[in-house]
């Protein structure tokens, strides 16, 4: 992938190229772009590749002269074993939007010329008849290119609809207008019974955090994501990532790591601990943490992620006020790869990247089984 270059036909005055390591100018890109997702900074791509294994970083540009224009920053990991090991690149790590940046003070035209020869490059990159190369559009950038790229042919749109907060006013006023009168209840009532809540920079609390999250990913079924990773972007030395975190009598029972950028907080990895659900209500009061610090940065929006049709999660969101925006996830791949997905469909198999959520119906925020209880839906 180093060092290729390759003009775009179809716009000639565009000229794509493929480098391994972030290019000057590159997070001059994401403000020109007006990004506010956290992971098409360089900083974020660059600890992906130290962390993950097997990682290494895949940045294309477009130029117009000598100037940086436009870009898109993948991934590239190892996915399965024996016969069915393969390779994927992902413009969206670990459940994050990613996908195109275009500086915004381009012609529109040329923006859509850019998108367009980006992604027929990142297409052509397609490692493999098992392989898959994949980007996701947060809901800024959906309204932006997501009709441009479904437009392109050659990828598969998913449906990845994601949860966010308006954050007007104060953390307070987000409170009384946003909050139901059940998540203030459960607020106040941890927060009398001992609870403690900070937006930590701390490692030692993301280290005694991190057994949980590893204990909430066995039940799901996933692999966790490696707390280098968490631990190097909580380290980020432009201060955008930071940790709510809820402790109980010096424990550990919750926490959230957010990423912020421009308007926008997303909060990305997170569990509580399902003893104290009860009795402190730990997840109630990550959410509330999260936008405590959210308002005091002076973001706009609170991106609690998406639910993955679990009925339980989705009413909880709710009930702080989340409304619903379009996200897409994109993917193509190799022809073998769909193959051997449609036999697993066909033999009742679990499909590549859809985990059966551990014990079917177990809610690991609350410990209980079954359908969620009736004031546990708004």
């Amino acid at each position: 992938m180093k060092g290729e270059s390759a003009p775009a036909a179809s716009v000639p005055t565009i000229r794509i190229e493929n480098t391994a390591t972030a290019p000057p100018g590159w997070d001059d890109l994401v403000e020109a772009d007006g990004s506010c997702d956290y992971p098409h900074t360089a900083y974020w791509n660059e600890c992906a590749a130290r962390a993950l294994p097997g990682a290494m970083p895949c940045w294309l540009t477009a130029r117009q002269g000598d100037r940086l224009v436009a870009g898109l920053v993948a991934v590239s990991r190892a996915a399965g074993g024996g016969p069915l090991a393969r390779r994927r690149l992902d413009s969206s790590v670990e459940g994050t939007s990613c996908g195109p940046l275009v500086a915004r003070d381009l012609p529109a035209p040329d923006q859509a010329a850019c998108v367009r020869a980006l992604l027929a490059t990142y297409r052509g990159l397609l490692p493999g008849p098992l392989g898959a190369v994949t980007f996701a559009l947060g809901p800024e950038r959906e309204r932006r290119f997501g009709s441009l790229a479904t437009a392109m042919g050659g990828w598969t749109r998913h449906e990845s609809p994601t949860a966010v907060i308006d954050l007007v006013g104060d953390a307070e006023t987000v409170a009384l207008t946003r909050l139901s009168g059940t998540k203030r209840n459960e607020r106040n009532r941890g927060l009398k019974r001992g609870a403690v809540v900070t937006a930590s920079r701390d490692q030692g609390d993301l280290a005694e955090y991190y057994p949980l999250y590893a204990a909430a990913a066995a039940n799901w079924g996933i692999v966790p994501t490696p707390l280098s990773f968490l631990q190097a972007l909580l380290a980020d030395p432009l201060e955008r990532v930071f940790f709510t975190c809820v402790r109980c009598e010096g424990r550990v029972i919750g926490g959230h790591l957010n990423l912020h950028l421009g308007d926008r907080v997303f909060a990305w990895n997170g569990v509580s601990d399902p003893a104290a659900a009860r009795s402190h209500f730990p997840g109630t009061l990550c959410m509330w943490g999260d936008i405590v610090e959210a308002c005091r940065r002076g973001a706009r929006q609170l991106d609690i992620g998406a639910s993955g049709g679990i009925t339980s999660l989705e009413g909880f969101k709710r009930y702080f006020g989340a409304g619903t925006e379009e996200r897409g996830y994109y993917v193509c791949e190799g022809a073998a790869l769909r193959a051997v997905r449609a036999t697993r469909v066909l033999l009742g198999r679990p499909v590549f990247g859809r985990p059966d959520r551990g014990v079917p119906g177990h809610r690991w925020h609350d410990g209980r089984t079954g359908p969620p209880r009736e004031e546990e839906t708004p």
